[in-house]
């Protein structure tokens, strides 16, 4: 298929970055990039698109979330059906006391065990 005027036109543009950025969370973790600066790609017709689309992926990535690994003693079956499954955990030795998403379970049967993978 061969290119038209239009897709020609939207390949010569140059390039615009919208930028964002988190302080705290680049202060707290200053190699969480491996220490890369190059941009998310993407591509739209707007400056101003761009800068919504990366304001909202900045929403999600820039929050910061734990990950941990729980154990229980007996088998806890989960309730799927009634929705995602969550968690409240607390452990003060961690600072941690909110609710979690399971992401994962893990049920042994042997050992009468459950374990959860919870993350938020």
């Amino acid at each position: 298929m061969p290119a038209t005027a239009a897709d020609i036109a939207a390949a010569s543009r140059d390039v615009v970055v919208a930028p964002w950025s988190n302080a705290t969370i680049a202060g707290r973790y200053p190699s969480a990039r491996d220490g890369s600066v190059s941009p998310a790609e993407g591509f739209f017709d707007a400056i101003a698109d761009a800068q919504t689309v990366i304001n909202a992926r900045g929403a999600l990535l820039g929050v910061e979330r734990r990950r941990f690994g729980v154990k229980t003693d007996g088998v806890a079956w989960p309730t799927v059906s009634t929705g995602l499954p969550t968690a409240t955990l607390v452990d003060s030795e961690q600072a941690v006391n909110g609710n979690f998403l399971v992401s994962r379970i893990e049920i042994d049967l042997e050992n009468e065990t459950t374990t959860y993978e919870l993350f938020g």
